[in-house]
């Protein structure tokens, strides 16, 4: 047979007789248990209730003299709230009360009660009806006695619950004492079954423990010698880890670094986009803006033009004014001349001939300060025109300019959105690797954490091999200095 053959049957024996010890406790203290509730559950309820039961019945009787005193409804509540609680807790007693003799009390204390509410209800009647004299003799002749005869009856019962309380309470003694020995006795005889089990079981198995202590004294050498170079590898596998998750942690944080830029330059990319959408929507108000200042100096031009025309019209006029003056200032002579001859009778018209000389002299002295103003308005208007053609030269050249740079602007518009959006790509981009870098560190902090648990173990291995080559060295000196007690 062998050893674990021998060790099942010996530990079977040994479950076999804790399980009868079990089992006999176990029917001891369920009768320990219902005792203890016969003697809780029923006789301390009992004495409880008719404790309640005298309380009730003295609150009765305060609410009822209180009633007689003052006459007041309020101070009948006691009374009332007394009567429902006997009436209750009467109830409960007679429930509970298993004796012929307790029973027959508990309903000559109810027949009591009864009988002091009727005599209670006389009184209180006669008391309000304003007979407060009645009412008192009748609650001293009639209301009192009848309540000490429910007190008389209820000390009996107490005594007789407080003997079968006291007889329980021994019961209860005597069957725990009973459990006691038993569970004892049954202990004595496990205690020696299992203690010759144990000699049997030793006797039986030595011989071949001695063959197993050498085996494992030997594999324990095996063991150790195993575990030591797997602790050394261990170890350079844990300083090798410690190394790459030392490296992958700086790698971490170069890639959040260009996480970070690449982000930056996204956002700049972003804000570039958008000022040179700006740049060009400024442009194109700065191109019709030239556009409508090409138009004005078009029209300017026009404005010159026809102001240049009426120049020379005016300029015509005045040479007509001028001959017209000339003419006037030769009739005028004539006139003067002819007034002379007339004598007395051409004075007057001599003195007008004179007044049309003077105005024909005015107007010719107007007319040529006209024709010099007239002449510096058509120099003028010829720079006018002049400058008005250049502008026009020159807003033609800004058209073309603006029209140009529009365009510069537009293609670099399209490089920049498509820089930003190469730029989000790469921050995307760079987002993934940093969030593929988290999860490497992850991966190298639990291979780190497993290489440490691993050269850990390795160590617990080393050591538990080293125990179990001295527990081999210790078995075996010990098998050698008893072999007279513990031999076959």
């Amino acid at each position: 047979m062998t050893i674990g053959r021998k060790t099942v049957i010996g530990y079977l024996a040994f479950v076999g007789l804790t399980f009868i010890i079990a089992g006999t406790g176990l029917v001891a203290l369920r009768e320990t248990e219902n005792a203890y509730r016969g003697f809780i559950d029923v006789d301390q309820r009992v004495l409880m209730d008719i404790e309640r039961l005298r309380l009730t019945t003295r609150r009765q009787e305060e609410g009822f003299l209180r009633f007689l005193l003052s006459g007041r409804e309020p101070d009948l509540r006691p009374w009332t709230e007394g009567a429902e609680e006997f009436r209750a807790q009467m109830e409960d007693l007679q429930q509970l009360a298993p004796a012929a003799e307790d029973r027959q009390a508990l309903a000559e204390i109810d027949e009591l009660q009864r009988e002091w509410l009727d005599r209670q209800k006389q009184a209180i009647a006669l008391r309000r009806q304003g007979k407060v004299s009645e009412a008192t003799n009748l609650a001293e002749k009639e209301v009192y006695p009848v309540r000490e005869r429910i007190l008389e009856k209820l000390p009996p019962l107490a005594g007789r619950k407080a003997q079968s309380l006291a007889g329980s309470r021994a019961a209860l003694a005597a069957k725990v004492k009973r459990a006691t020995a038993v569970v004892a006795a049954l202990s004595a005889l496990a205690l020696g079954a299992g203690l010759g089990i144990a000699l049997i079981f030793t006797r039986s198995v030595t011989r071949e423990l001695r063959e197993a202590i050498a085996q494992i004294t030997s594999a324990g050498m095996e063991i150790l010698a195993t575990t030591a170079q797997g602790a050394s590898g261990a170890a350079e596998t844990a300083a090798a880890v410690n190394e790459t998750s030392t490296t992958v942690a700086e790698v971490k944080q170069t890639a959040e670094l260009s996480a970070q830029k690449a982000k930056a330059v996204s956002e700049a990319a972003q804000k570039a986009a958008q000022v040179s959408q700006k740049g060009r929507s400024s442009v194109g108000e700065v191109v019709q803006g030239i556009n409508q200042i090409r138009e004005r100096v078009e029209f300017v031009g026009e404005s010159v033009v026809r102001l240049s025309e009426q120049s020379q019209a005016i300029g015509e006029i005045i040479a007509a004014v001028s001959n017209l003056a000339d003419q006037s200032n030769l009739l005028a002579v004539n006139a003067s001349i002819e007034a002379a001859k007339a004598g007395e009778q051409g004075k007057g018209f001599a003195v007008v001939a004179q007044e049309v000389r003077s105005l024909a002299e005015q107007s010719k002295q107007a007319t040529v300060q006209v024709r010099t103003i007239l002449g510096e308005i058509q120099k003028a208007t010829s720079a006018s025109v002049l400058a008005a053609e250049q502008a026009s030269k020159a807003v033609d050249t800004g058209v073309k300019q603006a029209g140009e740079a529009s365009q510069a602007i537009q293609t670099l518009a399209e490089t920049i959105s498509e820089s930003a959006q190469a730029a989000t790509q790469i921050a995307a981009s760079s987002q993934q690797q940093l969030a593929g870098m988290d999860q490497v560190a992850g991966a190298m902090e639990n291979i780190r954490q497993a290489a440490a648990q691993n050269a850990a173990g390795t160590k617990q291995a080393e050591q538990a091999a080293q125990n179990l080559k001295l527990l081999g060295e210790r078995l075996r000196s010990l098998i050698e200095k008893a072999p007279g007690r513990i031999a076959v």
